[in-house]
């Protein structure tokens, strides 16, 4: 073998090198589009995540305004003595969407704040003709439909 034979033959030759890049780059151009989509993915939930905060929020504000109205009341009825029977005539006077029950010492009210299309906030706040106020449920829940659209329609056996 000459000089020049053994110059032309090499371990890598150039189409091998050639494959390897193209293939490095295809890798990355891959990698720099997934991460593109998860960052986008990102962006879109964080903004559904603070619309639906200020929505919730702004369902909770409402909530508590109302339980500040409904303590305004009977501390207002407290003071005249007959809590039991003034309590109920104030507050249907007063605000609309309350539901009030008797309880053993007292009333429990119960309310619901829209959050959006799907969800509402659940209130259920006890009032004691003692003066006391007790939170018993402030929790999120989903909107309760009319229980006719709702059927699945189950075979029950019958022809």
């Amino acid at each position: 073998m000459n000089k020049k034979d053994r110059l032309n033959t090499s371990g890598l030759g150039v189409g091998y090198v050639s494959v390897m890049i193209i293939f490095a780059v295809i890798c990355l151009t891959i990698f720099a589009v997934f991460s593109f989509s998860a960052a986008s993915s990102s962006d879109g939930f964080n903004k559904r995540s603070g619309d639906y905060l200020k929505q919730y929020y702004a369902a909770d504000s409402a909530a508590k305004s109302k339980l500040a109205q409904l303590d305004g009341i009977a501390k207002i009825v407290m003071e005249t003595g007959f809590f039991e029977d003034e309590f109920e005539d104030a507050v249907s006077e007063q605000l609309a969407g309350v539901a009030l029950n008797r309880i053993a010492d007292g009333f429990s009210a119960v309310w619901t704040e829209k959050i959006n299309d799907r969800q509402e906030l659940f209130v259920t706040v006890n009032f004691t003709s003692g003066g006391d106020c007790e939170i018993i449920r402030w929790q999120t829940g989903a909107v309760s439909e009319d229980s006719s659209e709702s059927h699945l329609g189950v075979w029950d056996g019958s022809f």
